[in-house]
């Protein structure tokens, strides 16, 4: 008998049993990644990024659907009820997985914990800006602007990214500050844009397009962006960050979600893909599949805690 031929190896186990080997699951028809925000944003970024890339890699297309809605609830609940087969993956963040269970439990029909995490892609911080004509110029300005009247600020939905940041910041600086949600942060940006919000948390990719028209006073982690300082440096002790990556639908099969995470893990350690994510305002992030998902479970648990910090209660 030929091996090549046969449709599967049979291999013997420790324990004495014959069990089959199977063969490497391959895609036979275009898979789609869900994000779950508006155009524009960073998650959009991120997936449009790579999908090109990994299509070439994974032998059929690679395509980006963007279901926003509910601070990403709605988009991440459609994955987490799709079909296990890795035709449907969602490009996931701590948002919509880590923040908003524990803040919108009525929304969030899913269990964050039960998605499969496919392969870490970035981590994304934000940058705090203002208004071209609010009359600021740095943040202690904007400290004092705030004792003297309550100030609004854009965010993509409560528990988002945009959210915890001013929330952070409004607790270390004990200001007041109005949350005025949006769909997603492109909208958001686009208000502070149009004069009708004071402020915004707006993610660093976004920011990389918008910077000459809002004023920029520092980065809510601790590590500076493109020569921005951090809010922690001036007095402000802000450190929040988020990951994004690539989570699959409960009770995907391991064979499918090593096969992902092969592809996704070269394209995104392609020298070329890493120089595109450091300019479009993002760190790449490299782990194994197994250390992903343990950073997930971890993210999850500190997010509950922090957010009990912040004072940031359920809806």
């Amino acid at each position: 008998m030929k091996l090549g031929r046969a449709l599967a190896i049979v291999a013997i186990t420790s324990a004495g049993f014959i069990t089959p080997v199977q063969a490497e699951w391959n895609p036979s028809r275009p898979i789609r990644i869900v994000v779950p925000y508006p155009p524009g944003g960073a998650s959009d970024v991120a997936a449009r990024s790579m999908s090109d890339r990994l299509g070439q890699e994974l032998g059929q297309p690679v395509v980006v659907e963007n279901r926003p809605g509910a601070g990403g609830i709605v988009g991440t609940d459609l994955v987490f009820r799709a079909d296990p087969d890795g035709y449907t993956l969602l490009l996931g963040a701590s948002d919509a997985i880590s923040i908003a269970p524990h803040l919108q439990p009525n929304l969030t029909r899913y269990e964050p914990g039960e998605f499969i995490p496919v392969a870490p892609v970035n981590q994304v911080t934000t940058v705090l800006v203002t208004r071209s004509d609010l009359g600021v110029k740095t943040t202690a300005e904007l400290l004092k602007l705030a004792k003297d009247r309550q100030l609004t600020y854009a965010s993509w939905g409560n528990g988002s990214l945009g959210h915890v940041s001013a929330e952070a910041f409004r607790a270390a600086s004990k200001i007041d500050l109005l949350n005025v949600p949006y769909q997603g942060a492109a909208p958001a940006a686009q208000s502070v844009l149009a004069g009708q919000v004071d402020l915004m948390f707006m993610p660093g990719p976004l920011w990389l397009s918008f910077r000459d028209r809002v004023v920029s006073l520092g980065v809510a982690s601790n590590t500076p962006f493109e020569g921005l300082p951090s809010l922690t440096s001036q007095g402000v002790r802000t450190d929040v960050v988020i990951w994004q990556g690539i989570l699959a639908p409960p009770n995907t099969p391991m064979g499918i979600v090593d096969r992902l995470h092969a592809a996704f893990t070269k394209v995104l350690e392609e020298p070329q893909m890493k120089e595109r994510f450091v300019k479009t305002g993002s760190i790449p992030l490299s782990l194994s599949q197994k250390a992903f998902a343990s950073m997930v479970r971890a993210d999850i648990t500190r997010w509950q805690k922090g957010l009990a910090d912040l004072n940031i209660k359920p809806q």
